[in-house]
């Protein structure tokens, strides 16, 4: 599928990512975080007892640089257009830009108000140093998928009935950009 966003791609490496024009502060991205995830999640599982959304403490659990949609709107458009006719679906929503630094997160959390499949285009600046982590509810096991340097597209889904917690972390530069295909 990294063949369909070639365009898109170089167009995104030629964006000044470090520019604060379009940052949307909503976390701290300087802000140190020293624990474990894994550990971290069974805290925060126990903690929600079932709840769809992950408690407000996770917002402190994140560090990331979060942009406008100003910030690659034409890039947006054209990805989007992209995802509609690959999926041939009508509907594709941006669900956010983001950038890591290292020691960068997002905390655990489900997305499970916005159920679909979720399209994200990723950049990390060296392999294996960022990470997608996700609970796998049929083996009761913590999963981590590496990220590789480079773009690449990640999928995975958000379903209707149930649960998926999930979380992103960085030990490097890494970018994303993230999209809803509704069910």
């Amino acid at each position: 599928m990294e063949d369909l966003f070639k365009d898109e791609f170089d167009m995104l490496d030629k964006l000044d990512w470090s520019s604060t024009e379009h940052f949307r502060i909503t976390q701290d991205p300087d802000k140190i975080i020293n624990t474990d995830p894994d550990e971290e999640f069974y805290i925060v599982r126990r903690e929600t007892f079932g709840d769809l959304q992950a408690p407000e403490s996770l917002q402190e659990q994140t560090n990331r640089y979060t942009y406008t949609t100003l910030f690659a709107e034409d890039i947006l458009v054209r990805i989007i257009d992209k995802l509609k006719k690959h999926y041939n679906k009508s509907f594709v929503e941006h669900r956010g830009t983001f950038m890591y630094q290292p020691g960068g997160r997002c905390g655990w959390h489900t997305n499970s108000n916005a159920p679909g499949t979720r399209i994200y285009l990723t950049w990390a600046e060296e392999d294996n140093k960022s990470y997608f982590k996700y609970f796998d509810n049929e083996t009761n096991q913590i999963v981590t998928k590496y990220d590789k340097k480079g773009w690449h597209v990640n999928k995975f889904i958000i379903p209707r009935e149930g649960k998926l917690w999930h979380f992103v972390g960085s030990d490097t530069n890494r970018k994303s950009l993230g999209f809803l295909i509704s069910v």
